[in-house]
Formats: structure tokens, C-alpha cells, sequence
């Protein structure tokens, strides 16, 4: 309130009107900043997503995958191995398949000691696979995950997901232009052993009281670049949401999620955000309306700061990632996807993830999507000052935000000529301008 309080400008014609008018000033501020931020939903106040990362090159990749038999083949040995294990994950099974692929396999055991009960404790295993980079020395590398889902499970089924990625591992096997390693990894409880399994796998020291032992790992690749997630229930599906949240409402890196969009978009998979697709006509009002549910449905899901999926993990390790997440719910008679449509789109992301020379850096890490092909940047959220203005006295500076004027003279105020800057936002101010530039002088 420095503003207010100079006084150099008690009587001044501006502090007299905002003090006059500052509740009817500051509802009419915080009016125009929803009605503005209900504006962003319309595709004339967002942008259309691009790819910031040429290296990705998702185009050029042509889908050679045909492992959709083998898939369903992995699938009827896994229910029959979960029928011995009710409860439990067939580690001797997947460890084996794994071996036999021709993998580096291991498993990670891990035991979490509940804190709100003494001596009680639950225990768990991970199972975890290592195609060495052929074209490289595994100083790189990317994650295919699936969590292990009993069938005493509350949770969907996911054994198609894991008889996927088992067949995706016999397809790269392969192939010879792999520059990364690839990890295929098949988690337990969910969660807990995704957390587990990253914490060994960064070398996260051991907590004082230990809650989560997260044990050792025998074997690791080299520092990962990206991961990818699968939680697909059945063989057939209707649409793939991507699931993008993660934890305490950390984002990836939006070029990851252009990525399977796009690709999906290739492969004729109908793709969605937050289970919602793109209206037909968004340009209209019930376009609008349905892109701002959408918007608004990924903000509730930010706020809770719940991950969406066991990708959420990942991002706190600054490492982008995503959850593929096939759903059952659909409109009758539309065209079903197959293991063959979703391997070709992971093939893709794969070899796409292997032309990276570096992390993902580019393209934005704060964003909201309200479709699968549209984002508001968070430019188009926060505050942006406008140009000078002169409409103050000399050498002052007024902030103008919702419910509150400040001033801030900066140390050089009494360089500055005899202009006036106005900035005006929506939301706190933190910046000030900056200081003039000095001009050296002129030889004669």
C-alpha cells in the first residue's frame, strides 16, 4: 500500500477513486478474472498442440509390429498361472518369459511397515527385464510399466497390459536400431511397489523410522528418459485415455503427451482426456461447454494431488511419463481397438522416445488441456504486463491486482525519466521493472 500511504500523493486523483470505489473495483477484478479464465476453453483463446521436440519425428515411424497373436498367446498363460496365485503375482512365470525373451531379468523385493500398527507389515515383489541398447553403451534408457492385478484385486484387470509388454519385448528384441535401454517392468500393489521400485532404483536414502524398506536392486540401465504406463483391462477396447497427472499435480512434458495422442490419431485408436472426446463442432457453444468440463475435470484431479496412475511417480524424478489406460465404457457399435493397435501405437512412442538426444526440455511442463489437440499455455493464465502507460506522475509504479494496490520503487527510481509504468494483473504481483539500460557515451 505504498501507494496510498506516499505523501507525495495524499490528494492525488488516483488514490482518491480507488479508495472510493475498492470493494466495487475489487469484485468487478475478480469477475473479469473467471470470466476470462471460462474464456480459455474456447478454441479462439487456446492454441493448437505441436510438437517442440523435432528429434520425436512420430511421422516418420512406420508401425511394423504384428505381435497380436503372441500377445493373446502370453494372455491365456498368464490366467492360467493367476488361477494358481489368487492372491499373489506369478513371479517364477514372468521371471521365466522374461529370460526366455531374452532379457536381463530380475526381481526387487520390497516391505512396507505400517506406521499406525507395531510388528505389522506387508511384503512385495517386482519383476523387471533389461533389453540392452544395441546401438548405444545404456547410458539411457526408457520404461514400459503394468501393475499386477490379482484377481481378488479391487481393481480392474490387467493382465492384456502385461501380455503387451511381453510381446512388444519379443518384437524389440529383434530389432537392431535400439540406441537406449529399454526396462520392462511389472510392479505389485500398485503404487507402493512403482515407489519402491523407483527409490531403489535412484538411490533414495532410507527413511528414520523406516516405513518403506525399498530393498536393492541387482541390476540397473542408465538414467531414464521416459516411461510409459499400461493398464489395459480387456483384449478389446473402445478408446485409450491418457492419463498425464501426477503427483501433487506435477505435469510431464506436453511434447510426451502430443506424442501418443498423435499416434493414436495415426492408428486409428480413439484417444480421449479425462474419458471425454473432442466434440464434433467446438467452435459452438456446447463445444465450449463440453471443453470446459473437460477443463475443469483435469483441475479437480490436479487439486487433489492424487496421481492418476502409477506414471505419477515418475515426475518427482524430473522424468516425464504417462499412463495409457484402456477403457471398456463406449458408444455402441464404434470401432473396437485390439492389442495389434495398441502395440503399433507403443512400438511407435518407443522409437520415437529412441531418436531423443536429450531430456525432454522444450516444450511446456505447465499446461491445461481441454482436448486431446488443444492446450492453454500457462502464459494464457498468469498475468502479462501491458506496454507503458502515462498516466501516473513521474517515477511511480502501480500494481494494480485484485483487491490490492502496492507500489515498488526500485533502488533506481530516481534514474528513470519522467515516465510512468502501469501494470495491471490479475492475481499477485512479484516482479518489478527493470532497470534502465545504460548507454555508453559517444567519442567525438
Amino acid at each position: 500500500m505504498g501507494l496510498l500511504t506516499d505523501p507525495g500523493m495524499e490528494g492525488g486523483w488516483l488514490s482518491n477513486v480507488l479508495l472510493a470505489h475498492e470493494k466495487i473495483l475489487s469484485v468487478l477484478l475478480y469477475c473479469v478474472g473467471a470470466i476470462w479464465f471460462l474464456a480459455l476453453a474456447h478454441n479462439s483463446m487456446n492454441h493448437e498442440t505441436y510438437f517442440s521436440e523435432n528429434a520425436l519425428l512420430p511421422g516418420l515411424v512406420h508401425g511394423e509390429f504384428m505381435g497380436e497373436a503372441k500377445a493373446n498367446r502370453f494372455l491365456q498363460e498368464l490366467n492360467k498361472e493367476t488361477e494358481k496365485y489368487p492372491s499373489t503375482m506369478p513371479h517364477a512365470w514372468l521371471q521365466a518369459k522374461m529370460t526366455q525373451l531374452g532379457l536381463d531379468t530380475y526381481t526387487h523385493n520390497f516391505t512396507l511397515h505400517y506406521p499406525m500398527a507395531a510388528n505389522k507389515s506387508f511384503t512385495g515383489n517386482n519383476v523387471y527385464g533389461i533389453l540392452r541398447a544395441v546401438r548405444g553403451s545404456s547410458s539411457e534408457s526408457i520404461v514400459l510399466s503394468a501393475p499386477y492385478r490379482a484377481p481378488r484385486s479391487p481393481h480392474l484387470g490387467n493382465a492384456p497390459a502385461i501380455a503387451l509388454m511381453l510381446a512388444l519385448a519379443h518384437f524389440f528384441s529383434e530389432q537392431l536400431y535400439w540406441a537406449k535401454d529399454i526396462i520392462f517392468l511389472v510392479t505389485e500393489h500398485e503404487q507402493l511397489g512403482m515407489e519402491a521400485w523407483l527409490q531403489s532404483y535412484h538411490g533414495s536414502l532410507p527413511q528414520s523410522p523406516p516405513v518403506l524398506d525399498f530393498g536393492k536392486l541387482i541390476a540397473r540401465a542408465g538414467p531414464i528418459q521416459a516411461a510409459v504406463n499400461l493398464e489395459i483391462p480387456e483384449s478389446f477396447v473402445s478408446h485409450v485415455d491418457i492419463r498425464y497427472e501426477g503427483l501433487n499435480g506435477q505435469l510431464p512434458n506436453l511434447d510426451l503427451v502430443n506424442l501418443l495422442h498423435r499416434l493414436c490419431h495415426r492408428e486409428s485408436v480413439e484417444h480421449t482426456v479425462r474419458n471425454r472426446a473432442d466434440h464434433r463442432k467446438p467452435d459452438t457453444a456446447s463445444g465450449w461447454l463440453h471443453q470446459l468440463h473437460t477443463l475443469l475435470s483435469s483441475i479437480a484431479t490436479q487439486a487433489t494431488g492424487v496421481p492418476s496412475g502409477n506414471h505419477g511417480l515418475f515426475h518427482r524424478y524430473g522424468i516425464s511419463a504417462v499412463t495409457v489406460s484402456g477403457e471398456r465404457v463406449g458408444r455402441a457399435g464404434g470401432r473396437r481397438a485390439t492389442l495389434l493397435h495398441l502395440g503399433r501405437v507403443l512400438e511407435g512412442t518407443c522409437r520415437s522416445l529412441n531418436n531423443l538426444l536429450e531430456r525432454f526440455h522444450q516444450s511446456f511442463f505447465f499446461y491445461l488441456l481441454p482436448a486431446t489437440s488443444r492446450y492453454i499455455s500457462i502464459g494464457s493464465v498468469t498475468s502479462c504486463p501491458p506496454p507503458h502507460c502515462n498516466l501516473l506522475p513521474a517515477t511511480t509504479y502501480c500494481y494494480i491486482s485484485i483487491g490490492s494496490v502496492t507500489s515498488c520503487p526500485p533502488p533506481h527510481c530516481n534514474l528513470l525519466p519522467a515516465t510512468t509504468y502501469c501494470y495491471i494483473s490479475i492475481g499477485s504481483v512479484t516482479s518489478c521493472p527493470p532497470p534502465p539500460v545504460a548507454t555508453s557515451p559517444q567519442v567525438l
